[in-house]
């Protein structure tokens, strides 16, 4: 039964980072994957705050293996750089990071970047934290702007931030950042742990601000191959589709077993996929 057609689905190279970017771009192409989400930092693809690589080798990685990059995804789920930093110098490093990741993602086709809300000290104001997050991605929407690129940014887990852990708070930076080019994704697992549902998320934002997602199953926790979770898979394409919901389906996998062999666990998703994409 075909829910959303193939060639939404996206993955995300995260469980790839023992391996080659060669070896993942293989990987997709050999499971017939149209769309990659690349985590920028590591394997091949490397910047700091004060540049980046030549894109154009990997740029032409993509178009032999039949792939485009609609999302880049920094990492920015360490300290290094996190959009609600406290320290001036820190802030600049960490806004020329992420300027510089903009720059890059849309040398290489992407028209989106993914964010978070970031984090704050546990030992301040909550508000604080949220009004640093704020101020970074209204500088990055200016840079995002002039390179015809939106931040797409998700909810964190309450074990992981004072900013943005759950809709609601999500709702409030969105309003504090107030730009055309800043907007919102789904992940099913920070939605899981929140209590919170797709409709929810829908009711809140509408279908114009929901532009991307991180579409794996959860048991709440966890970044699992479909199947290996808790969530059900057919309601939750429904659930998106029938919302509006126009974006890509990125696979993002975290359980440890993954990353020692991660071409034998896409296989068993993608074919779990399949079910409802074909």
């Amino acid at each position: 039964m075909k829910i959303v057609d193939f060639d939404k689905l996206s993955v995300l190279n995260l469980h790839y980072c023992q391996y080659t970017l060669d070896y993942f771009l293989d990987c997709m192409q050999e499971l017939g994957i149209k769309n990659v989400e690349l985590l920028g930092g590591h394997q091949g693809l490397w910047l700091d705050p004060n540049e980046y690589q030549d894109p154009e080798p990997v740029r032409k990685k993509l178009q032999e293996h039949g792939l485009k990059c609609p999302v880049f995804t920094p990492q920015n789920c360490r300290f290094g750089y996190q959009f609600g930093v406290k320290e001036p110098e820190l802030r600049e490093k960490t806004f020329g990071f992420f300027a510089n990741a903009i720059r890059l993602g849309a040398a290489l086709g992407a028209d989106k970047m993914e964010a978070n809300s970031g984090w704050g000290y546990w030992d301040e104001a909550e508000e604080d934290g949220v009004k640093r997050a704020a101020e970074m991605h209204q500088r990055l929407c200016e840079v995002a702007e002039e390179n015809g690129v939106t931040i797409v940014a998700e909810t964190l887990r309450p074990q992981e931030s004072r900013i943005g852990y759950s809709l609601q708070q999500m709702k409030q930076l969105f309003d504090l950042v107030d730009h055309p080019r800043f907007k919102v994704m789904i992940d099913l697992t920070a939605m899981s742990v929140s209590g919170e549902t797709i409709q929810q998320w829908f009711d809140v934002f509408g279908k114009e601000n929901i532009v991307h997602a991180h579409f794996q199953d959860c048991d709440p926790y966890g970044h699992y191959i479909w199947g290996e979770g808790k969530r059900n898979l057919r309601k939750d394409l429904e659930d998106m589709v029938k919302n509006g919901y126009e974006g890509y389906f990125t696979q993002e996998l975290t359980a440890p077993a993954y990353y020692l062999d991660p071409f034998r666990y896409d296989k068993r998703n993608v074919q779990n996929l399949r079910m409802y994409m074909e």
